[in-house]
């Protein structure tokens, strides 16, 4: 039996829109954000301003964060993120809070270690495998493997109706020497997240901010005083950008993530009076 012939234009009219309708479904969606830093420079903290968050805490950065008092969801080894994802995937209400409410963000707070836990579950499932194996030795395989576990972790979550927030470590990485066309007589060190090459790349094309979180001292009534600053602009040295159709400040002081969904959402981070 020859099967139904499909109504192309009825699919394309259903699945076509238009970024600024105002009905298109981009404006209801919520970005998707990676920051990294080095050490103690304020990653959970940020992660944890994110309204009606649970946050995957794999080196339990966020159970620290008792003023803002964020859903923590502690990580322990790579299954327990798919617990983490199956819960949050179903549009639940939180089960621990008098009053019911849903998640209006997911975050991971700390993808380096989450790698260390994937490299870590394919070795273990390699050694089940085969009595030749020697314990605890990584093979090159392990890596490419450890890497698509990551790739579709992040898939899952790209898909989902939430907010996203990532963060990372970071790490320097070989010298940048600029564009192809240009004439840079020294390269550049630059910095990126600690992630594997795939991983970040895979990462970075998904999210719609990656930022560099970083703390400036600054004086305040005559005392030095600590800024937390998020570098999103472009940079040579810093693996950073945005997608937004407004023209963006290159850094943004004092960040949170509603202030950082806004700034790419209107070009503004303050709230309108």
């Amino acid at each position: 039996m020859a099967s139904p012939k499909k109504d192309y234009a009825a699919i394309a009219a259903a699945a076509i829109y238009r970024p600024g309708e105002t009905d298109n479904p981009s404006s209801q969606r919520k970005p998707k954000i990676l920051v990294y830093s080095r050490n103690k420079k304020g990653k959970s903290t940020f992660t944890a301003t994110a309204p009606r968050i649970l946050i995957a805490d794999p080196e339990w950065g966020a159970s620290q964060q008792k003023k803002t008092n964020p859903h923590v969801w502690p990580i322990n080894r790579w299954s327990d993120m798919d617990d983490f994802y199956n819960f949050v995937r179903t549009n639940p209400d939180c089960p621990n809070c008098k009053e019911k409410h849903k998640f209006d963000w997911a975050g991971i707070d700390g993808m380096t270690r989450l790698s260390n836990f994937a490299l870590k579950h394919v070795m273990k499932i390699e050694e089940n495998r085969s009595l030749d194996r020697i314990p605890g030795l990584v093979q090159q395989r392990d890596y490419g493997k450890a890497g698509e576990l990551m790739k579709d972790i992040m898939a899952q979550f790209h898909t989902l109706n939430l907010g996203v927030v990532y963060t990372a470590q970071e790490r320097q990485d070989a010298p940048y020497s600029g564009d192809e066309d240009d004439d840079a007589e020294e390269a550049v060190v630059s910095y990126v997240a600690d992630l594997p090459k795939g991983v970040r790349a895979a990462i970075n094309s998904v999210v719609d901010v990656i930022g560099r979180l970083y703390v400036v001292m600054i004086d305040k009534d005559g005392v030095s005083t600590p800024q937390r600053r998020l570098w999103i602009g472009e940079s040579m040295q810093y693996d950073t950008g945005y997608r937004s159709e407004h023209a963006l400040p290159k850094m943004l002081k004092v960040p949170t993530v509603p202030r950082l969904d806004r700034l790419i959402r209107t070009g503004s981070a303050n709230v309108p009076k």
